[in-house]
């Protein structure tokens, strides 16, 4: 059967075989994709068999699609042969007879290698054949390497700069930044379907997709250069229900409804189904001083809830109150919080550096930050901001407080009424009246352990869960304490305030993050996750400011969620500790010279961009002038011609045939008839042609296109880098 009589058959333009380099690049394509999926799953051996499998499979390809086999034939064996190389693996491994001779192991070994070699042979034989005949599904193969690439690098996703291990690992024990290994790993595999797009039978189709790879990857070059590799999500965003109606920080500016220049668009909401913070990375906290907190948890606070508002607390709006807190970021100088505790045998002073690896809603710092410095960023790719903080921490146990007065004697009528304020539902004041009565009579009166026998009630009859049904209700907290007592710490953080005020109690309600101390397993840093976003209460003791008197429910819900990785935790605090404060930063620089950076940036691109289009423009000109020129075939001979006849500036029109471009120019070139007659003879199998005269033919259409066309524009087509796209074929 002749060629032109197989329709099914991979050819090119005017029924011309795909050239073997473009079958190498599809070999190449998928030997290095099996490789890539292969790599996570198996053993070295498995992985070489999985490449050479499927190298094979893909020139095997070549000949299953030029068979008359149909499409749903094709398909049909694929499937035959994925369920044998199935039933080869079970006679090499789970039989006794090869596992007897060769070993356990070598039979594990050789059952991988067999699935995997198998496996990738038959697929890259079935995909590669498909595309052949259909070029529309392609797409199955550059989606099978875009997804084994998406494979290897999913581990990598929210900030887990430390996976996959096989590629993190050896360079965090050299101390390196893995991130620019994984954007090589992108690069190979851009790369990979680069050459896919190479394989193209249609010149102006592959041109067309290689200058829109190109720009892309440019695009991405530039952004990752100018903005960092990509961050975890915003922790600022829905974080304990936290609503923050301003979309950009106010850094360093006093601006908000709030005292302190707080923003008090902040506000701590009840959700119904509070979404599940996950795993991702928020921040890494370095430790300069030694602190152990006596309660075993680290709180680093970044707002304070204490105005009752008739149904939840929302931030104050009452001047000289909560002035402890200040949740504005430091950005050229220091900023000193208004008003801290002293130092003293209930406190002592805690020098942190905190690094933001998502956009946080305020700084934070360890229960009472006293300062807020600005510091140099080691990473700016990897952090949003760096800052330091002095806090004054507490150092002793509740216990150790219950013989304190509450509130602050300095206090005015009106800031005791703000903190005493709350619901008018008497069953509040009833329940707190209740607990206090279960404690002893020489603890009763203490203000401290009545607080304390609050929180511990709420711990042993409520539970934990972030499903609740209370969002609904008129008075959430209420429908909470007084009904199933199921919900997560919003709840139990108003719950606990609301009775500690019915019992006399200043309290109020502290956000931020709480961490267990076993989470720094000895080391400096501390890593903060989207799951330790926690809402507290927090009581006034005299002596001691505002101490942490948090709940711990008994009974939880949820399951509990993935521990911290050690190894990021300690790679993020290396790549922070780089940073020093920062007490006064140069001026910013004019807009003009900004300007003028942003336009040489852009100029460099451009140039860039610029010059890649050229290299490819000149590459594919020269190798077909190279590679043409000296033709071995009809096809060669003719589009040889071709080449010269466009670099002279005489083209096909559009939807010109052949035959009637030659009869066209055939005043000018008349050498051009005869080669075009033999060019198609020979594509379509009705003549052997001489190629020897095809030869002649063309130095004669050289001499012709000298004589007829002015050498000023074949130097203009000689010039132009890109007078081949608009070759005649």
């Amino acid at each position: 059967m002749s060629q032109a009589a197989r329709p099914n058959a991979p050819e090119g333009p005017l029924g011309r075989p795909e050239p073997w380099t473009s079958t190498l690049l599809r070999v190449l394509v998928h030997a290095i994709t099996a490789a890539v999926i292969a790599w996570p799953l198996t053993t070295p051996p498995a992985v070489a068999a999985a490449t050479l499998g499927a190298a094979t499979g893909s020139l095997l390809a070549r000949f299953v699609a030029r068979s008359p086999l149909r499409v749903f034939t094709i398909v049909a064996l694929g499937v035959a042969g994925l369920l044998g190389v199935l039933a080869v693996r079970f006679l090499v491994v789970d039989l006794s007879t090869i596992p007897a001779s060769l070993g356990p192991a070598n039979a594990l070994l050789a059952g991988d290698a067999l699935v995997f070699g198998g496996g990738g042979l038959v697929v890259s034989t079935v995909l590669r054949a498909l595309s052949a005949r259909r070029p529309a599904l392609t797409i199955l193969e550059a989606g099978l390497a875009a997804g084994g690439f998406a494979t290897l690098l999913v581990a990598h996703r929210h900030g887990a700069i430390h996976r996959p291990y096989e590629i993190a690992d050896p360079l965090i024990a050299r101390g390196d930044d893995p991130t620019a290994a994984i954007l090589i790993i992108g690069a190979v595999g851009a790369a990979t379907i680069a050459l896919l797009l190479l394989s193209e039978r249609s010149l102006l189709r592959s041109a067309f997709h290689l200058g829109v790879l190109a720009v892309l990857l440019l695009v991405i070059l530039y952004t990752t250069a100018m903005n960092g590799t990509p961050n975890p999500p915003s922790a600022s965003s829905g974080a304990l229900g936290l609503q923050d109606d301003d979309s950009e920080q106010r850094e360093g500016q006093g601006q908000g409804g709030g005292a302190n220049g707080r923003r008090s668009s902040d506000d701590l909401d009840f959700l119904d189904e509070y979404p599940s913070g996950g795993s991702s990375p928020d921040a890494v906290v370095i430790f300069h001083d030694d602190y152990s907190p006596p309660s075993g948890y680290y709180y680093f606070r970044q707002n304070a809830f204490s105005q009752f508002n008739g149904r939840k607390l929302v931030g104050a709006t009452l001047s000289g109150v909560d002035t402890d807190v200040d949740n504005v970021f430091p950005t050229t100088r220091a900023r000193e919080v208004p008003w801290t505790p002293a130092a003293n045998n209930d406190r002592t002073t805690v020098e942190t550096t905190v690094a933001l690896l998502a956009d946080n809603s305020a700084p934070m710092g360890l229960e009472a930050p006293e300062r807020f410095v600005p510091a140099t960023n080691p990473a700016p790719n990897r952090f949003r901001r760096l800052y330091r903080v002095n806090s004054v921490s507490i150092t002793s146990d509740p216990l150790v407080l219950l013989d304190r007065e509450v509130g602050d004697p300095a206090w005015s009528e009106e800031t005791r009424r703000h903190y005493a304020g709350g619901p008018t539902d008497p069953r509040y004041a009833e329940l707190a009246q209740r607990v206090v009565q279960e404690l002893p009579d020489d603890l009763r009166e203490l203000p401290v352990a009545r607080a304390l026998a609050i929180t511990q009630y709420l711990g042993r009859h409520g539970t934990y869960s972030l499903r609740s049904r209370h969002a609904g209700a008129e008075d959430p907290t209420g429908d909470f304490l007084f009904g199933d007592l199921t919900g997560y710490c919003v709840h139990f953080a108003h719950a606990a305030v609301f009775l500690m005020r019915a019992a006399g109690v200043p309290a109020r309600v502290g956000t931020g993050y709480a961490v267990a101390e076993a989470n720094r397993q000895g080391g400096s840093a501390l890593l903060l996750r989207n799951s330790d976003q926690h809402a507290w209460p927090e009581i006034y003791v005299e002596g001691a400011g505002w101490v942490v008197m948090d709940v711990a429910p008994e009974n939880v819900l949820d399951p509990p969620g993935d521990p911290p990785d050690p190894q990021l935790q300690r790679l993020l605090g290396e790549m922070a500790r780089g940073s020093s404060a920062i007490d006064d930063l140069p001026p910013p620089r004019p807009i003009t010279e900004l300007a003028q950076e942003t336009g040489r940036w852009i100029g460099i691109v451009l140039g860039l961009l610029l010059g890649l289009l050229l290299v490819i423009g000149y590459g594919w000109k020269l190798g077909g002038w190279l590679g043409l020129h000296v033709g071995s075939s009809p096809a060669r001979i003719y589009r040889a011609a071709l080449y010269r006849l466009s670099a002279g500036g005489v083209r096909r029109r559009w939807g010109e045939s052949p035959e009637a471009f030659a009869r066209r120019v055939r005043v000018e070139l008349p050498a051009l008839s005869p080669l075009t007659n033999q060019h198609l003879a020979a594509a379509f199998g009705h003549a052997r042609p001489d190629l020897s005269t095809m030869r002649a033919d063309f130095a004669r259409l050289t001499r012709e296109l000298r004589a007829s066309v002015p050498w000023w524009r074949r130097l203009l087509g000689a010039i132009n880098p890109y007078s081949w796209v608009l070759l005649a074929r």
